[in-house]
């Protein structure tokens, strides 16, 4: 395959170093090509530099590398990343080069640290595919922003650029369902024509959501998890655990409200749940004593205080029930179920990315109207997140609710807000795809 020259590169020190790297690349990926980014890092991540080049005229270069405090830094320090854009934003050529030898391959950037803070992503529209990244508040004023996005399996990149004064850039095509991406995010000034100096932030690493596809495989798993009826026990009340403070504040300063919250990343990563609405965890977990009895666990990792709500206030005409998640911690396994007020706006987004149940038939959680009860199945813990906020004290006034003490174990507060991933050496409730 023919290589033709794409740039040359001139990289100069403050002092006298200087280094010429021609790039060449093959001659049908070079006129794939409709600009290049080439990019200057120090060894110590401490300074980015970024060239933007008009790939089709084969411009020439030249960086200057600016001294460090009247020192001049030397151009061997450095190692070049090229670029290679189509008119889509796809980065279809990519290598990297040292400086301190520019024939051989820099084996050092993959140890980069990093301290500033890190970007978001929003999910716009799962259904579809859409994700938004949403820059720190901070760098709104930087005049240039690049985004690098990069799928892990395939390695294939893309690199957008985001307006001045604004923090959201939203990704112009859908991502693929379920797989894994990394975000990196440059901000900083322009030196002149094509030429910046930029900080790094942190590498942001997600998974995109699995579509209803995906998650119908995942719902199979978890039926054939709880295919034995022989498990299924009565239950009155579903439960939430919390230190007692939390309860004490919501009695005496939100006049007896528990208000919702987003749900975290906790389960599967390509859950369409994470970070989509908000809602309050119950569990439907119940332990065998060795009689044979069914009773709730004596003790919790989320606090010492427990709320008990009867079964009914969940499944009843008025909520909808979806399936979410299936999932496990190494031990037990795990599935989380949704409650939804019917034509709510966290409703909608049920209806569109995840399983329904009927409250009547489904082997998780529901209402045997021959025996006129409601059941558990002790397979798994079943995980109920609720998407409306709660009056504690209408439900303790209708005796509707309770609440008892237990022991607290362990220290939860960074699991319950980032949220524990889920075992992916599982081969029961992984799907591997």
């Amino acid at each position: 395959m023919t290589k033709i020259l794409m740039h040359e590169i001139e990289v100069r020190s403050s002092g006298s170093e200087k280094i010429d790297v021609p790039v060449k690349f093959d001659e049908h990926k070079v006129k794939e090509c409709a600009s290049s980014v080439i990019m200057l890092t120090h060894k110590s991540s401490s300074l980015k530099l970024a060239v933007l080049l008009d790939t089709r005229a084969h411009q020439r270069a030249l960086v200057v590398i600016p001294g460090n405090r009247g020192t001049s830094r030397r151009v061997s320090d450095f190692y070049m990343e090229i670029y290679g854009i189509n008119s889509n934003g796809k980065v279809v050529i990519y290598d990297t080069k040292s400086l301190a030898d520019s024939d051989q391959q820099n084996e050092g950037m993959d140890s980069r640290q990093i301290t500033n803070l890190q970007s978001q992503l929003t999910r716009k529209h799962i259904s579809q595919a859409r994700y938004e990244v949403r820059l720190p508040m901070f760098i709104r004023h930087s005049f240039y922003k690049f985004i690098f996005l990069k799928e892990v399996s395939t390695d294939e990149k893309h690199i957008f650029q985001c307006a001045n004064g604004t923090t959201r850039y939203k990704i112009p095509f859908p991502l693929k369902p379920a797989k894994e991406y990394e975000i990196n995010v440059f901000c900083g000034s322009c030196d002149g024509p094509g030429r910046y100096t930029l900080d790094a932030y942190p590498p942001l690493k997600f998974q995109a959501a699995m579509d209803k596809s995906h998650l119908r495989l995942l719902y199979k798993r978890a039926i054939e998890f709880c295919n034995d009826r022989s498990l299924h026990r009565r239950i009155h009340f579903l439960f939430r655990n919390k230190p007692h403070q939390y309860f004490d504040k919501i009695r005496s300063q939100n006049g007896g409200i528990m208000t919702k919250y987003m749900k975290n990343d906790g389960g599967d990563q390509a859950s369409p749940l994470n970070r989509a609405i908000e809602g309050l965890f119950f569990s439907a977990l119940l332990k065998t004593t060795p009689n044979r009895r069914t009773v709730v666990p004596p003790c919790s990792p989320f606090g010492n205080q427990r709320l008990h709500v009867g079964a009914s206030f969940f499944l009843n005409p008025s909520n909808n029930l979806y399936f979410a998640d299936f999932f496990c911690h190494y031990t037990n396994h795990h599935i989380t179920l949704v409650v939804t007020k019917a034509n709510s706006y966290s409703d909608k987004f049920c209806s569109e990315n995840l399983i329904p149940l009927k409250s009547r038939g489904n082997p998780f959680l529901y209402y045997n109207m021959w025996q006129n009860g409601f059941f558990t199945n002790l397979a798994v813990n079943i995980e109920v997140f609720y998407t409306e906020n709660i009056d504690i004290g209408e439900l303790l006034s209708d005796k509707a609710a309770y609440f008892t003490f237990c022991y607290s174990t362990g220290y939860s507060r960074k699991k319950s807000f980032i949220g524990q991933r889920k075992n992916e050496s599982c081969s029961v409730c992984n799907l591997n795809l």
